[in-house]
């Protein structure tokens, strides 16, 4: 009897620490959800019945640059549907786009900025500064090496720093600006160490990674 008791009591121990574990993963966030809307499979009545009434509800094509450079030529010709909810909880606005009625882009402009030094961490996946290789090859000077990656000098009042997960793209807008130590003589827009980014983070973008450019892969099989 008491053996039967223990297998119960070990058998309800582990369900409850499983499901405990898993509350916590679905709660923290992650890189291809917010608030209970996934990408790939949310749809415009599930964004609906979570946020409310939308601001704004547009057909078009998606406008931030960062997220066209990586659509295919293809999917730059699809219509999607754009739709803008003010004053979420936590945000001055979220902007959502839809293509076949499925969830495929998240913007989220914060209402209280967070620091680009957190956003992996926050994530679960390491993020970059994104630096063209023109710049790169046109101004060496102004990059350095650290652990085999390439960090600017100093950074620009406006830059974004990129990851990459198994389900999406993320980017996030760092804002850069002078501050009253940057008059006083320390620039603002020089990290503190190498790997470090100065700064505050405006705008997170989530995009599915179904809007991949994989133009010519075709060729490559």
């Amino acid at each position: 009897m008491n053996l039967l008791i223990k297998v119960a009591l070990f058998v309800f121990l582990s369900f409850v620490s499983t499901t405990f574990a898993i509350a916590q993963e679905q709660d923290k966030p992650m890189p291809d959800r917010w608030r209970g809307l996934i990408l790939d499979q949310s749809t415009f009545d599930d964004a609906v019945r979570v946020l409310g009434k939308p601001a704004k509800d547009k057909i078009g094509s998606v406008s931030a640059q960062e997220i066209d450079n990586w659509l295919t030529k293809k999917r730059k010709e699809k219509i999607f549907r754009n739709v803008q909810f003010d004053k979420p909880e936590g945000m001055k606005k979220v902007f959502l786009s839809f293509l076949d009625d499925k969830l495929v882009m998240i913007t989220l402009q914060l209402k209280n900025s967070i620091s680009p030094e957190a956003i992996s961490n926050i994530y679960g996946v390491p993020f970059e500064p994104k630096i063209g290789a023109m710049n790169i090859a046109l101004n060496p000077r102004d990059f350095e090496h650290n652990q085999g990656k390439i960090y600017p000098k100093t950074y620009p009042t406006v830059y974004s720093m990129v990851a990459v997960s198994e389900r999406s793209f993320v980017t996030a807008m760092v804002t850069n600006v002078p501050s009253l130590l940057g008059a006083l003589g320390k620039s603002a827009g020089v990290a503190d160490k190498p790997g470090s980014f100065p700064g505050k983070v405006e705008f997170i973008t989530l995009v599915s990674r179904t809007l991949e450019n994989r133009d010519g892969a075709d060729v490559l099989k």
